[in-house]
């Protein structure tokens, strides 16, 4: 019997632990979440089906469960009230407080949870009209862009993942990488993808125009022919829009200068005689009691609450209203952040040297009150004579380029049919003049002779540009080259729709500047009329200007803060950008202090 050897055991080898993973960290926003499900689920289901937010949010485009947002926003509205109510009680337990105040209070109790709930309950459909809208102003370049693709022989799927990573479009961009999405991820055909993404989009435009597109794809039509005659009809409704969208801002304006001139004017009349009683009584009775100083509290509010408050929400409905492009001006706003602590130096020396440093301790004599006026204005100009010059340099040089390019193209299109290629014609246009365009044709045209891509030669050449239209008119030349090949019909196709964008650029660009008039008048009214009137009444109860110091600083103030705002607003409504407005808040806040100093002259204080 063969004896085997006795196999070894195999010794136990330690068990390596592996290290574990770190349990995932619950943030404060995971806390509220789970708090808010726990207490409120079921009337946040309830709320979910009443405003049927699960519609809203496909059309808003937001990844959010209704049942989640409508806890979460009753949660937020009962801490709201919740605080409110409790620091209420405890505010009129600590300070006594008389029935005028307790009947503010009140109205912030129950102001606040109710403004939470509408904020909240506001916000999908927000977002949802964003999108609408962002989607429509990018719709003609992007019918542009989409018929001359086409017509190189490019696919739906290859359209729209080329597109996905244009940076010249944002909300065109969005919508198709959900269609990009839907189709590496879902597996659906491009064409189910897109009629997806389009059935639920909140514009109605982009979603006729993209079912149409699918169903002459399925039927089998003349996808170019439908693609240019929807373009055209485009662009012919976005001539007409553009009046009404003159109109919306034109509209926003009047109300703003209605209720911050003509209704604060009147407002005034009425804190202005409620001063001069309690002057007249104080001057009759000086040990008995005046409420000078509560009487400045309500005409405080009003100038320094709830006219910016105004402000901000006309200048967010103009920029809802307004055609936008992607491209920003971030470099005046940080010229701004940069220069703030000069300006707050500037205010400073100005305040010293004018005699008002004694303000700061507490005094309140007319000459301190003047001292911050002229003070305030010159830290405000400080502040936004850098920003305005940064942004003046940033579009002085590109006056005139959406004409050029829109000439550009239609020379590049002529010269291609006679069978150069599109770099060659491209180097062979550089010699014209082409106006504020000429410097970037010549540089494409260096970058090519060196040798360099078509694409990155153009994208050198725009360097520094901050022309949306113009980066994006060269953006549609470099892929109907690459895609197409710059056939003579691409080039001309691309060249008149650029002709017919230009066009279309340049009328809403000139009817937008007219918007600047209205603000002016207004700044010049509101900064006289108060303590004009305010000196009359005085005047005729024969008391001193300086009895009311404190009121004559509010109203003074309160119109230099406002002007500047309303300067604000006239370059956002003119430009489209709120970094247009530094010039208009310099001359407004010049033209107010101007009129403050004269008005000051007038009253002889």
């Amino acid at each position: 019997m063969p004896v085997f050897p006795r196999r070894k055991k195999k010794e136990d080898k330690p068990v390596e632990s592996k290290p574990l993973k770190p349990a995932p960290r619950i943030t404060t926003r995971d806390a509220f979440t789970a708090f808010s499900l726990a207490l409120f689920e079921p009337l946040g289901r309830r709320f979910a089906r009443a405003f049927e937010l699960d519609r809203v949010f496909a059309r808003a485009g937001l990844n959010i469960h209704p049942v989640k947002y409508g806890a979460e926003t009753i949660a937020m509205t009962m801490i709201a009230a919740l605080f409110t109510v409790v620091g209420f009680i405890v505010f009129k337990l600590v300070f006594p407080i008389g029935l005028v105040e307790t009947v503010i209070g009140l109205v912030i109790v129950i102001v606040i949870p109710v403004l939470v709930f509408t904020l909240r309950l506001s916000y999908p459909y927000a977002v949802a009209s964003a999108r609408r809208v962002e989607t429509e102003n990018e719709l003609p370049f992007f019918m542009a862009y989409v018929a001359t693709m086409i017509r190189g022989g490019y696919s739906l799927e290859k359209v729209m993942e080329r597109v996905s990573q244009l940076k010249v479009f944002r909300a065109i961009r969005s919508e198709a990488r959900r269609v990009i999405t839907r189709i590496k991820m879902l597996g659906d055909d491009p064409i189910t993808a897109l009629e997806h993404v389009a059935t639920g989009h909140p514009s109605t435009k982009f979603r006729d125009i993209m079912l149409g597109y699918t169903t002459t794809l399925r039927s089998g039509g003349d996808v170019t022919h439908y693609l240019e005659i929807r373009t055209r009809e485009i662009f012919e409704a976005r001539t007409v829009e553009v009046k009404n969208i003159i109109g919306r801002l034109m509209s926003f304006l009047e109300v703003y200068t209605i209720f911050g001139v003509i209704v604060s004017i009147t407002l005034f009349v009425f804190f202005a005689v409620n001063a001069a009683i309690s002057a007249a009584e104080a001057t009759r009775s000086p040990g008995g009691p005046t409420s000078i100083s509560i009487d400045v509290a309500f005409p405080a509010i009003y100038n320094f609450l709830v006219l910016p408050l105004l402000g901000f929400t006309i200048a967010l409905a103009i920029h809802f209203n307004q055609p936008r492009t992607p491209v920003g001006y971030s470099e005046a706003y940080l010229t701004l952040v940069t220069w703030l602590p000069v300006s707050v130096a500037v205010f400073l020396i100005v305040l010293i040297a004018t005699g008002g440093l004694n303000i700061l301790y507490g005094s309140m004599e007319l000459k301190e009150v003047k001292s911050l006026i002229y003070a305030s204005s010159a830290g405000l100009i400080a502040a936004s004579i850098p920003p305005a010059l940064k942004y003046r340099s940033l579009v002085k040089k590109e006056k005139g380029l959406i004409k050029a390019a829109a000439d550009f193209l239609r020379d590049v299109s002529e010269v291609r049919k006679t069978g150069l290629s599109p770099e060659r014609c491209i180097i062979l246009v550089s010699s014209r003049n082409y106006r504020a365009l000429t410097p970037v044709v010549e540089r494409a045209a260096s970058a090519l002779s060196l040798g360099l891509s078509l694409e990155e030669s153009l994208r050198k050449a725009l360097k520094g540009v901050k022309e949306w239209f113009v980066i994006a008119a060269f953006r549609f030349l470099t892929d109907s080259i690459i895609v197409g090949g710059g056939s003579p019909e691409v080039v001309d196709t691309l060249a008149r729709f650029t002709q017919v964008l230009s066009e279309l650029e340049e009328e809403t660009r000139k009817r937008m500047r007219t918007q600047v008039i209205l603000p002016y008048m207004g700044a010049i009214l509101l900064a006289s009329m108060p303590v004009i009137i305010l000196y009359m009444l005085l005047a005729l109860a024969k008391i001193p200007i300086s009895a009311v110091t404190p009121m004559v600083l509010v109203l003074a103030l309160g119109s230099l803060v406002n002007s500047y705002i309303m300067g604000i607003i006239a370059g956002k409504a003119s430009q489209t950008t709120i970094a247009a407005g530094f010039k208009h808040a310099i001359i407004l806040t010049a033209v107010t202090v101007a009129t403050l100093a004269a008005t000051f002259i007038y009253i002889g204080a």
